[in-house]
């Protein structure tokens, strides 16, 4: 083996702990490795543009699995995906050609053309840092990230539009029949479940991933998006959950080849860097024309602000089409380590500003006009509750647990509240009351109107923090009120009964059923 591959393990080990331990993630290190392997001499890594093709296609697929049709063709989605697309072009078109005024040799002579491509590079949203931060959250799953994966599906199909004219590559006369693969999706999800061994299901999903971006890569469309689609048309099948644990480890493995690849392209001069800084700072402009638009099409403010906070950082794909403009000659060749180096900062300051998203969120909500509640969508507006006895947040395991134990040996009326909107109609069908709602927005409590406070809530949340910052918002409105908690660390019994509950159960020492009984135990005991 190559000693060159030594020098990337390495650089990449030590780049992620140096992220972890400053807590960014540790795709910047990643990144970083990239660029000090460029700095000692070295502008390549055998196959590495393969390992980095392979990530992001393992990673499109693994997002399919979990993707509904019916979230990329909703309303909201589309227009706010095309709707930005076409006002971050214009914004940024605008920005630059006043940028161009400064002494700066790669700003000089912007034509419309180049202006026009560096709007488009800059309209694209990262497929691989936005999911990252949306598992990372646990919020893949909630209006938020249901609205940013259905952008950024919308995003990869104008990157498709946008390269096929570009390149002046033609797809073939038979990709207008690709939409029909849609029509498979009811028989697939009805397909024998007979795979349960990890490197078959590792194996198989790799194999179906590079199948589909093969089939349309033939047909002169992107093969990413077809990786997509095949994730889409699996969605539905109990296989697809197995599918998506299976290749995690292998997905993120490929993925730091992704990330050093980018790094691989090397630094810009200072007038770049300064070029790229610039790029940097209109992320603001990015992010607000995300708020405004998503607060046209009904979404509240909060909504919208964290939505756009999300999707403020540069893409993959913006690397790909500023490529395209240097190849024709319309932007000069500094500008593909310009838009390398942007694509990087813009992750580091996403990181540092999710790491503080409550106090950013406080900061942004005061500028913002919030949606009058008549244009809010229905999972935005105020939720009206009558005569609850206990209120569970968080509807997974262990909350349907809690649930279905007050109601069948408790007998009180319970409400679930979770943002999950598959598990909302999920439970819905079976009967549960269940309120759509983000438990950790701190504003949760001014949309629900309670006709009484109810004598328990329960929280039955995944992350500490979030039952710790959950526990101090429902003392903020209720004092009286038994709050349990359930918390995934021994030690944290403690921090959450200072906090101000009443009850803390230790996750592995009993599910929801044994949460409920001593909730119920201390309602007894207080009465």
């Amino acid at each position: 083996m190559e000693s060159i591959y030594l020098l990337a393990i390495l650089f990449s080990i030590l780049g992620g702990l140096v992220a972890s331990m400053l807590h960014l993630p540790p795709l910047i290190g990643f990144l970083t490795a990239g660029f000090a392997i460029n700095l000692v001499g070295l502008d390549h890594v055998p196959f590495i543009d393969t390992i980095a093709e392979l990530g992001v296609t393992t990673l499109l697929f693994t997002i399919g699995l979990h993707l509904n049709p019916k979230d990329i063709g909703r309303a909201r989605v589309i227009a706010t995906g095309v709707g930005h697309a076409v006002a971050n072009t214009v914004i940024f078109a605008v920005l630059f050609s006043l940028a161009s005024f400064l002494p700066l040799q790669e700003l000089t002579g912007l034509g419309p053309t180049a202006l026009i491509y560096i709007g488009i590079a800059t309209s694209f949203s990262s497929t691989v840092f936005v999911m990252s931060q949306l598992e990372e959250q646990n919020r893949s799953g909630s209006t938020v990230g249901r609205i940013s994966i259905g952008v950024l599906v919308l995003q990869d199909i104008i990157a498709v539009v946008v390269l096929v004219f570009s390149s002046g590559k033609t797809p073939q006369l038979w990709a207008l029949a690709l939409p029909l693969v849609f029509l498979l999706r009811p028989f697939i999800t009805r397909m024998p479940d007979r795979m349960f061994r990890t490197e078959l299901l590792v194996l198989t999903g790799i194999g179906i991933a590079v199948g589909a971006y093969s089939f349309f890569e033939l047909a002169g469309v992107s093969g990413s998006l077809g990786s997509l689609i095949a994730g889409i048309l699996l969605s539905g099948h109990p296989v697809a959950e197995r599918f998506s644990k299976a290749l995690i480890s292998v997905r993120e493995l490929l993925l730091v080849g992704f990330f050093i690849q980018i790094g691989l392209g090397g630094l810009p001069d200072a007038g770049g860097f300064l070029i790229a800084g610039i790029l940097v700072v209109f992320l603001v402009a990015k992010a607000a024309a995300f708020i405004v638009i998503l607060g046209r099409v009904g979404m509240s403010a909060r909504t919208s602000a964290l939505s756009g906070v999300i999707l403020a950082n540069y893409s993959e794909f913006g690397l790909i089409v500023m490529a395209v403009a240097v190849q024709q000659g319309v932007l000069p060749k500094s500008w593909t380590s310009i838009m390398a180096v942007a694509v990087a900062g813009s992750f580091i300051l996403s990181s540092i500003v999710m790491a503080k998203k409550d106090l950013m969120l406080k900061v942004l909500l005061r500028w913002i006009t919030e949606t009058p509640e008549r244009k809010l969508v229905p999972d935005e507006r105020p939720v009206k509750i009558r005569n609850a006895d206990a209120l569970v947040l968080g509807m997974g395991r262990v909350g349907v647990g809690v649930y279905r134990r007050l109601t069948q040996e408790y007998n009180l009326n319970v409400y679930g509240i979770d943002f999950d909107e598959d598990r909302i109609d999920r439970l819905r069908r079976e009967g549960f009351n269940i309120i759509s709602g983000d438990v950790t927005d701190s504003d949760l409590w001014r949309r629900i109107e309670l006709e009484r406070a109810p004598n328990l809530y329960v929280l039955a949340l995944p992350d500490h923090g979030d039952s710790v910052d959950m526990v101090r918002n429902i003392r903020r409105y209720d004092t009286e009120g038994i709050i349990a908690s359930t918390t995934q660390r021994r030690d944290a019994k403690e921090v959450l009964i200072d906090g101000g509950a009443d009850v803390a159960v230790y996750l592995y020492d009993g599910a929801g059923e044994e949460l409920a009984d001593q909730a119920m135990e201390a309602i007894t005991e207080r009465a």
